[in-house]
This record gives C-alpha cells, structure tokens and sequence, in this order.
C-alpha cells in the first residue's frame, strides 16, 4: 500500500513539474493567455509553489495587470525570502501601482540580495531618485555601475548624472553625463536619450551656447522625439533664433500635444515673432491644459 501511495506522489510531483514547465514555455513563447490558463490551474492546486506563484506573476506583469501580479509575488517572496529575482519583479510591479515606498522596499530587497545584478540595484535607487531621496540613493546607484555590463552603462551614468544634478553636484553631474554620452549606442529609449539631459544641464548652468550640439544631434538622430525637440527650441528661443525655436517647438507639440508648458513656450515665440493669434491661441491652450492637470 505505502509503496502505491508513493507512486503516485511521485506521478503527482511529475504533473506539477512538466505542467509548470508548460507555462513557462507558454510564456517564453509569447503565449500568455496559455500560460495564465496552466499557471493559474498549478496555483489553484498547489498555492504553497513558489515557481507556480512567480510565474504567474510574471504573466499579469506582461500582460500589464500589475495588480492581479502583486499579491501572487507577494506569496512568491513570503516563500522564498532569498530570491532576488522574486523581490525585483515585485517592486517593477508595485511601482507600476503608484505605491513608490512599497516598491522602493521590494527593490531594495533584490538590490541587498543580489549586489552584481545591475538591474535590482538600478531599479532600487531610482525608486529612491523619484521619492526624492538622493543621498540614499548614491550608493545602489555605484553598485549599478559596478555590476552594469557594457550596452546598459549609458543608461545607469545617465541616472546617477540626473541624481548628482539634484544633489547640486554639478561637477559629478556632468562627469557621468559625458561618460553616458560617450557609451550611448542610439538604443535607449528616445525619453533616456542622455545627450537631451545633458544639452538641459548645460542650460541650466547658463552654458546655452555649448547646450546646443547635443540636442542638436539628439534631434537628428531622432527628429520624432518630442522631448529632444523640446529642449532644443527652448535654448533656441533663449538664443533669439526665433524661427529655429518656432519649427522645433511645433515638431514637440506635434508629437506630445498634452504637453502645456511646450505649448506656453511655442506662444511666447509666436508672440515674438508678431504672429499673434497663433500666439494668443497656444498660450491660451497651455493654460487652460495646465488647470485641467492641477
């Protein structure tokens, strides 16, 4: 009888494992409505899995269902506390949520964890970069840099550079903006475009002439970017080059039309340049969208 029952244990424990193997190939696959189908019967029958909760998890992360994601991570960290991987993907998930010290927590769990994986650790001080606490998050912001490979190290220099710049830090600042300038390879997101940060530090810092070349190549480079357009009439505008600064800041309305202060900035140009009622009509606009946000 007992040698019955463990056979069947056994049998159990080997459907568990090849139908957990098939949501994961259903996921690897790109089938996610698959995988949330078998994922989700695993989690019905065995909810003390922890790979069956990851998992699943994982799906709703996908699928942009961060709050059907949380509580099945959250059952996934509760049981295995030692998982980096666990904790980053439920901070990724609780950011999405809004809940920014709930995520910063979860973050800075995969960061202490795991200190060569770039990512835990970058997530992590940037949780803390948008919460505002900057000195906090210089030392994940170094460890990201230590363990970052290659092809990502534009990106981390470009957030510790945005980090130093709110410390008041301008020299460090502009060392890491130059040195995420030099790595960019044009694969970053077109909102991470360092050379865009960097032209908006150097006319910050009264250097409006010198801001002019990286935004003028972050532009080329992608001519649809809305903020790269932006940032380039803006220091146009200062420079007097009035109808320069009018065709980028159109380009930038063109591409983000909710943008208001943009749109406040096209109507003083227009204003300047005696177009009038165009003027008239972009300020007006830039207004009344900036009370509709507030």
């Amino acid at each position: 009888m007992l040698l019955v029952i463990f056979a069947l244990m056994a049998v159990g424990g080997w459907l568990q494992a090849q139908t957990l193997a098939d949501g994961i190939r259903a996921i690897e696959a790109g089938r996610l409505d698959e995988a949330e189908r078998i994922l989700s019967a695993v989690v019905r029958q065995h909810s003390d899995s922890f790979e069956a909760n990851f998992y699943l998890g994982l799906v709703h992360f996908r699928a942009d269902r961060s709050e059907a994601a949380r509580p099945l991570l959250e059952r996934a960290t509760s049981l295995s506390p030692a998982s980096a991987e666990a904790w980053k993907l439920l901070g990724l998930v609780t950011t999405s949520t809004g809940k920014l010290d709930d995520a910063a927590h979860a973050l800075g769990k995969a960061c202490e964890l795991a200190q060569n994986d770039e990512e835990g650790c970058y997530y992590f001080a940037r949780s803390l970069f948008v919460l505002g606490r900057y000195e906090a998050a210089r030392e994940p912001f170094e460890r990201a840099l230590r363990a970052a490979p290659k092809p990502k190290l534009s990106k981390v220099h470009r957030a510790v550079a945005l980090n130093f710049a709110a410390l008041g830090s301008q020299a460090e600042a502009e060392q890491h903006f130059l040195k995420a300038v030099q790595l960019n390879d044009r694969a970053m997101g077109k909102d991470e475009d360092p050379r865009v940060d960097y032209g908006a530090f150097l006319f910050r810092q009264g250097r409006t002439e010198e801001a002019l070349r990286p935004l003028e190549q972050a532009v080329r480079d992608a001519p649809s970017s809305a903020r790269a357009n932006a940032e380039w009439g803006r220091v146009l505008l200062q420079l007097g080059r009035l109808d320069a600064a009018a065709t980028c800041l159109e380009k930038a309305v063109a591409h983000e039309p909710g943008n208001w202060s943009v749109r406040l900035l096209l109507g003083r140009v227009y204003l300047r340049l005696g177009r009038t009622s165009e003027g008239e009509r972009e300020m007006r606009l830039g207004e009344e969208g900036w009370k509709r946000k507030k």
